[in-house]
């Protein structure tokens, strides 16, 4: 009887010790998908979120708290923040997924060689060097950094596919004021485009040919 009450005894100190051990260890968080992602500007951004385990209250996924940046209709690097603290306030390591924001027109960034000829009324040819770069909210546009024979006009023009729509846009300043727009066919190496010039009350017709440059 002496001998039972002993193991009695040991038992209740075993179980009073185990109730009382502290719990300091945070929930483990392990992300879903990868940790870097491209994703394409003006798309919805889904992510793929992430699951939380600890170690004594088990699976604390549905706890878990995002701190989602991403802006889809903004070029840029952003991260998305995953956290979660268990039943005894230890908090996780947080876990972060970087996002870039990426416009799908960066294949026809670069420095061409722009050679323009006036079909009507009169022949006339001018070439100088342009610069194109992506547009930060809207995908697929594209913009030169001077154009209609080297006026100093910035213009931009839309992808689709192969195609290319350079939209009506009136440019200005205290000197002139002309309207261009027109369309034509792009691949990453070479641009074609049709457009109407108006300036005041004259109106003629181009043909731009773009070049990449190596």
């Amino acid at each position: 009887m002496k001998i039972l009450n002993i193991v009695i005894s040991l038992g209740i100190v075993l179980i009073l010790f185990s109730c009382n051990e502290s719990d300091d260890v945070g929930p483990i968080i392990t992300m879903n998908g990868n940790d870097t992602v491209q994703h394409v500007l003006n798309e919805i951004y889904f992510d793929e979120g992430a699951i939380a385990v600890d170690e004594t209250d088990g699976n604390v996924s549905n706890n878990i708290y995002v701190d989602n940046l991403v802006d889809e209709n903004l070029l840029g690097e952003y991260t998305v923040t995953y956290n979660v603290i268990d039943k005894a306030g230890n908090e996780a390591k947080p876990a972060v997924r970087t996002v870039f924001v990426y416009n799908q027109g960066d294949i026809y960034i670069g420095d061409y060689l722009l050679i323009e000829t006036q079909t009507f009324p009169d022949p006339e040819t001018c070439q100088y060097e342009v610069v194109t770069w992506v547009d930060s909210t809207l995908n697929y546009r594209i913009t030169f950094n001077t154009f209609a024979c080297d006026e100093g006009f910035e213009v931009f023009a839309d992808v689709y596919d192969s195609v290319l729509i350079m939209p009506f846009q009136l440019l200005e300043d205290s000197l002139i004021s002309m309207s261009v727009q027109g369309s034509g066919a792009i691949t990453d190496s070479t641009i074609s485009i049709g457009y109407t010039l108006k300036s005041n009350d004259t109106t003629s017709l181009w043909e731009a040919e773009f070049v990449r440059l190596k």
